[in-house]
């Protein structure tokens, strides 16, 4: 009967060893878990952030383009017309300032 006894303590300690190990093993792998869900989502951030600064590059890349378009067209404006003060200087000084200031001159 003794033997029935320490027979059933011992079952009792396994069970309770077995069940406190489990709880360690399930509590280990929640962390684990919770763990690789942060990682994911980190990394999920870092994917969208990369998205947003390729989107900044390109629309910094446009803008400068149309920035460098602007320049080039005021450039050429610059260069093929006089400005209004300048013709109105030569016509006070009587220069042509058109072909058509032969005609009514």
């Amino acid at each position: 009967m003794v033997s029935a006894i320490s027979g059933s303590s011992q079952a009792a300690q396994y069970s309770s060893s077995n069940s406190s190990s489990n709880a360690a093993q399930e509590a280990a792998l929640e962390k684990q878990i919770q763990d690789l869900e942060d990682q994911a989502k980190a990394i999920t951030d870092q994917v969208k952030a990369a998205q947003v600064q390729q989107d900044i590059a390109v629309a910094q890349a446009r803008l400068d383009a149309l920035k460098a378009a602007d320049k080039v067209a005021k450039a050429a404006q610059d260069q093929s017309a006089p400005s209004a003060a300048a013709l109105r200087q030569a016509e006070f000084d009587g220069e042509k300032t058109t072909s058509t200031n032969e005609f009514w001159m």
